[in-house]
């Protein structure tokens, strides 16, 4: 075994110093590496912003429950909480308020205008709701609305084909901590652990069903078959 890597190693150096596709072999590595950061980057900003966000709902949801006073603050994260749940695009609509009343303007889609308006009815410290949304049947030429999320609605999240990013990040997390637990454990029980540890990971990062995926792919291999 210790003799395979200096092999590996002189046989990769002798790929990427090669006079002649050397350059564009190094090219292509520098190319992958600075995607995988950026991406990874991204990512790393969305989970932050996603989970800060959950964070506010929560306290606003426990000072409730306490019975505290509810500021027009508290107010505007609980409806922005909302937003995400049943629009998908939550960062095209502005939410303000004052004294429990609140305003919504901006651009979203008709098929979410409605259940938007009737799920805020029930946001605690929201006395009432002034609607400037501009409704749109659809997002093409709507800059604001493109991308996008799918809408989870009130189904467990975990129960979506597709996670936001602090649910990757946190399940993720998990099974990192999971494949480590797996190396000290050892024996069956490690090798169990490990087998959900790498479950967990590659469900976070593919963000859709494993067996989804399965079908996916095996679909695709299919109409490629028949192409040729």
């Amino acid at each position: 075994m210790a003799i395979l890597f200096p092999i590996a190693l002189g046989a990769g150096a002798a790929l990427l110093l090669d006079p002649q596709h050397g350059r564009r072999r190094r090219a292509l590595i520098r190319d992958r590496v600075a995607r995988t950061a950026r991406e990874a980057r991204e990512f790393r900003d969305a989970a932050a912003r996603d989970l800060r966000a959950r964070a506010r709902g929560l306290s606003s949801q426990l000072r409730a429950a306490r019975g505290g006073p509810v500021t027009d603050d508290v107010v505007v994260a609980r409806v922005r909480a909302r937003l995400g749940r049943f629009v998908s695009h939550p960062h095209a609509i502005h939410v303000t308020a004052q004294n429990g009343y609140v305003t919504l303007a901006g651009d979203i889609l008709a098929g979410e205008h409605g259940r938007l308006l009737q799920a805020l009815r029930t946001v605690v410290g929201v006395r009432d709701c002034t609607d400037r949304l501009d409704v749109h049947t659809s997002a093409e030429r709507i800059s604001s609305l493109q991308g996008g999320s799918p809408v989870p609605g009130q189904r467990l999240e975990l129960l979506q084909s597709r996670w936001s990013p602090g649910t990757r990040a946190v399940v993720g997390g998990a099974g990192a901590v999971l494949g480590l637990y797996a190396f000290v454990r050892g024996g069956i029980v490690g090798v169990a652990a490990l087998a959900a540890a790498a479950a967990l990971m590659a469900r976070a990062k593919a963000n859709r069903p494993l067996l989804q995926g399965r079908i996916v792919d095996r679909q695709a291999e299919s109409h490629a078959a028949v192409r040729g």
